[in-house]
């Protein structure tokens, strides 16, 4: 009973910010979790995001999903890499 009453009032369900589909505010959606550890913050994976806007494709964190800017236009940070040394392309990693 309590979440319809949530939905009446147009509260939605949280989702996680590293689910694929997510978009933050300013437009950059989680595609997926490329699966493999960040270079910036220890503990964290690496997600492929895209600007929803311009197209651009980048790495981020996951602790940086919700907050990101695209760097592209938006002058948002560069992001992380799509791939792994010795894997050589992004596409080796996302579909391996």
């Amino acid at each position: 009973m309590w979440g319809s009453d949530l939905r009446k009032i147009g509260v939605k369900k949280t989702t996680s910010t590293t689910t694929p589909g997510f978009r933050n505010e300013h437009g950059q959606e989680v595609v997926r979790d490329i699966g493999f550890a960040s270079e910036t913050f220890k503990g964290q994976r690496v997600y492929h995001l895209r600007c929803v806007h311009c197209g651009h494709e980048y790495g981020a964190n996951g602790t940086d999903v919700f907050k990101r800017f695209c760097p592209g236009h938006q002058g948002g940070a560069k992001g992380e890499r799509l791939w792994k040394d010795g894997l050589g392309s992004f596409d080796s990693v996302v579909n391996s």
